[in-house]
């Protein structure tokens, strides 16, 4: 069974009618027949214009407002940058190369920035640099590379365009 996480929707799933600032928003995690899963906002309790054959699994209500709030896409930010950061780790086939050691290291200062990693100690070489990721614990050995403007503003754009 899969089913897509997608951000709230802006209008009605049923009649298709936009939400307005205020609006009281009721969400309904439904099964249908061959099993799929969704969620469906609707404006009110609009429950009976749901297509009778779902199932409705969940329910909670909101409130809608057109402007994001930034206190979430940040928190959001944070947790993708923190994802992609131990996807390095486990890439092979790009390790060692300059644009990826400078991602690396770039996106290490970032979430030390963000006290999501915290230097560990002195680094075991001239070459690295050793980071404590402080909810689990783990060190990581990040490249200690000389980092041109280029290459930052480069890795910048990249990393801009994938998490936004």
């Amino acid at each position: 069974m899969e089913w897509e996480l997608k951000p709230f929707g802006k209008k009605s799933s049923v009649s298709g009618n936009p939400f307005n600032d205020g609006d009281t928003i009721h969400c309904f995690l439904t099964r249908d027949r061959e099993g799929n899963l969704s969620r469906q906002d609707l404006l009110g309790d609009g429950s009976e214009q749901l297509p009778h054959e779902d199932r409705i699994l969940g329910r909670w209500t909101r409130t809608f407002k057109s402007e994001p709030d930034v206190r979430q896409e940040n928190l959001n930010y944070r947790k993708t940058l923190e994802e992609l950061f131990f996807s390095f780790f486990e890439a092979t086939d790009v390790a060692g190369s300059e644009e990826f050691d400078a991602l690396k290291q770039i996106v290490s200062l970032m979430l030390e920035r963000k006290r999501i990693l915290r230097r560990a100690g002195t680094p075991s070489t001239g070459e690295s640099l050793r980071y404590l990721h402080v909810k689990s614990k783990l060190e990581f050995e990040v490249p200690n590379r000389d980092i041109t403007p280029n290459v930052i503003m480069r890795v910048q754009e990249n990393l801009n365009a994938l998490i936004r």
